[in-house]
């Protein structure tokens, strides 16, 4: 689980090898398919929205920082934040 299993240099990593839980930020990290496909499927996304009675969708539907955050809000969520709680 975690980033690793999407991540082009999961076979390699020596992080994910010494990990007792899943990885869930990691600085090495990029996807192992392209940009267009790193998108959530609508499914997920559109379940977040009706979850969150403000629209945010991702990440921030349930984050503590999303009342106080200066980063933007794209419509189809954030799915990677550093400032996440």
């Amino acid at each position: 689980m975690g980033v690793c299993t999407v991540c082009k240099y999961d076979p390699d990593c020596i992080y994910e090898a010494g990990a007792r839980v899943a990885i869930l930020q990691c600085e090495q990290f990029e996807p192992a398919f392209p940009a267009e496909a790193a998108r959530p499927p609508k499914g997920r996304a559109s379940a977040a929205m009706k979850q969150d009675p403000n629209g945010y969708a991702g990440l921030c539907a349930n984050c503590e920082n999303r009342a106080t955050c200066i980063y933007p809000k794209p419509e189809g969520g954030v799915w990677r934040c550093e400032e996440y709680v």
